[in-house]
């Protein structure tokens, strides 16, 4: 399954101090969340990886018009 890509534009310039800060907290931010949703995110990732691709659509068979009937003539 592939993951969806995030692209950042327009990011601002940050001191070294202010981009070190935001890294700690969002690094807690997301153990914490990994911690509190630890079973659900399991389950969640455990039933992806069990669902099989979606096969990719194809066009039906043309009908046989003479399915059925001897290929003898009269």
């Amino acid at each position: 399954m592939d993951s969806p890509t995030l692209i950042l534009t327009g990011l601002p310039e940050l001191s070294d101090e202010s981009a070190g800060q935001i890294h700690d907290f969002l690094s807690s931010f997301v153990n914490a969340f990994e911690d509190r949703y630890y079973t659900q995110l399991h389950q969640y990732y455990q039933l992806q990886s069990s669902i099989p691709e979606p096969l990719e659509p194809t066009e039906p068979p043309e009908a046989d018009l003479f399915h059925g009937f001897d290929e003898t003539p009269f």
